[in-house]
């Protein structure tokens, strides 16, 4: 798979989570994440993508392992800890 398809895939992932579509969204950011997994927007898209808090908390800190600067993670995991 190319950079193109896992950009095009990451992409439709994105949409898909902004959209509401979010059984959508794992799937397309599950395959980004298959091809490449410290690809730190699809983990952080895939934040988004899921209900469950634990699985944000896991997807969110997958994203500060691989770039511990990431604010939007940062924020993300402290709103959940706040809840």
């Amino acid at each position: 798979m190319t950079d193109r398809n896992i950009a095009q895939l990451l992409y439709d992932g994105a949409i898909a989570v902004t959209e509401g579509r979010k059984t959508d969204a794992q799937g397309l950011l599950l395959q980004v994440i298959e091809m490449d997994e410290r690809n730190e927007h699809a983990w952080l898209w895939l934040s988004g993508a899921m209900d469950d808090p634990a699985d944000q908390q896991i997807a969110l800190e997958n994203v500060l392992a691989i770039n511990p600067n990431n604010q939007a993670a940062r924020d993300g995991l402290a709103w959940l800890t706040q809840s």
